[in-house]
C-alpha cells in the first residue's frame, strides 16, 4: 500500500473568542512588529485596526498593508514586500480570505528567501522557511490559511502561478466565528460553495489522501 502525506499548520484555533486566544499566543512568540496583510474593505471596516489594537495591548506593534486585491498579483506582492521592509516588521499576519492569505504567504516567502515570487513557481523551490506567518480568517472557503499552496497572478504573462511549498504553510491559523458573522449573505454563500467544492474535490480525486 502506498504511503501518503498530509500538510497543515502546527496549530489551528477555532470558535468564538479564537482571535483573542490566538493573539495572546502570538504575543508570546517574542516578535516585535507585525505586518498585517489585508484588503481595502477590511481596512475600511476597521477590522485590521482592531487586530492592530489588540496586538498593541499585548506589546506588539503592527503596520497594515491593505493593497491586496482579489486574485492577488505580483504587483500586490511587491508592494507588500516594500511595506514590510519600510515598517521593519519581523513577522506577518494575513487577515481576510484566500487572497489575503495567498499574498501574505508570498510576501513572507520572498522576504526570507530573496528574489521575486516568480522564482518559486512550482514545487518546493524555496531554500528557507518564510517569515513566521499567522493567518486570521474572515471567510470560510479556500482553506489557504492551512495549506502549502499560494496562487499569484503574473500580470506580465497573464497566468496564475501555483507556488506549492511546505515553507508557505502558516504557523498558526485563527478562525473566530465572530469575524465571519457579519459577512454579507452573498459572500457567505459564495465561500460556502467554495468550501463544498473543495470537499467534493477531495472525495472524487484519484490522488486524494486515503
Amino acid at each position: 500500500m502506498a504511503t501518503s502525506q498530509f500538510f497543515m499548520p502546527s496549530q489551528n484555533i477555532l470558535g468564538a473568542g479564537a482571535l483573542d486566544e490566538g493573539l495572546a499566543q502570538v504575543a508570546g512568540l517574542g516578535f516585535k512588529k507585525a505586518l498585517i496583510v489585508t484588503d481595502g474593505a477590511l481596512a475600511k471596516l476597521g477590522i485590521a485596526q482592531t487586530v492592530a489594537d489588540k496586538l498593541a495591548a499585548k506589546g506588539v506593534e503592527a503596520a497594515v498593508f491593505d493593497g491586496v486585491q482579489p486574485n492577488p498579483t505580483v504587483g500586490n506582492v511587491e508592494a507588500g514586500l516594500a511595506k514590510l521592509r519600510e515598517s521593519g516588521a519581523d513577522f506577518v499576519i494575513s487577515l481576510g480570505g484566500g487572497s489575503s492569505h495567498d499574498c501574505a504567504k508570498a510576501v513572507a516567502l520572498v522576504a526570507a528567501n530573496g528574489g521575486n515570487i516568480a522564482d518559486y513557481e512550482g514545487l518546493n523551490k524555496s531554500k528557507k522557511p518564510q517569515l513566521t506567518l499567522v493567518a486570521i480568517n474572515t471567510t470560510a472557503g479556500t482553506a489557504s490559511e492551512m495549506t502549502r499552496f499560494t496562487i499569484i497572478t503574473d500580470e506580465a504573462r497573464h497566468v496564475k502561478m501555483a507556488i506549492v511549498d511546505s515553507h508557505v504553510t502558516p504557523t498558526l491559523s485563527i478562525n473566530d466565528s465572530g469575524l465571519m458573522a457579519g459577512m454579507p449573505a452573498a459572500l457567505t454563500a459564495a465561500t460556502g460553495m467554495d468550501a463544498l467544492t473543495h470537499a467534493v474535490e477531495a472525495y472524487v480525486s484519484t490522488i486524494a489522501n486515503p
